[in-house]
């Protein structure tokens, strides 16, 4: 399974958790645990927090190649 996440011209650079939940199918629950463990990279703006496209994308190849559970 490859998902292609990386940005294009019109791609949104910055996700909020609500749009990587609709993107993936987990819970918002699961993300957040990803975010706090440091294994799914995430960047504060303020009190908002947003996943960069390019660390999902890095985050679910390693899902896929098995490299964190």
């Amino acid at each position: 399974m490859t998902v292609a996440v990386n940005p294009g011209p019109s791609t949104v650079l910055l996700l909020t958790v609500d749009q990587v939940m609709k993107m993936t199918n987990l819970s918002k629950s699961t993300i957040q645990r990803a975010i706090a463990r440091g294994d799914l990279r995430a960047v504060r703006i303020g009190r908002a927090v947003r996943v960069p496209s390019a660390a999902l994308s890095e985050w679910l190849e390693r899902l896929e190649a098995g490299d964190d559970a």
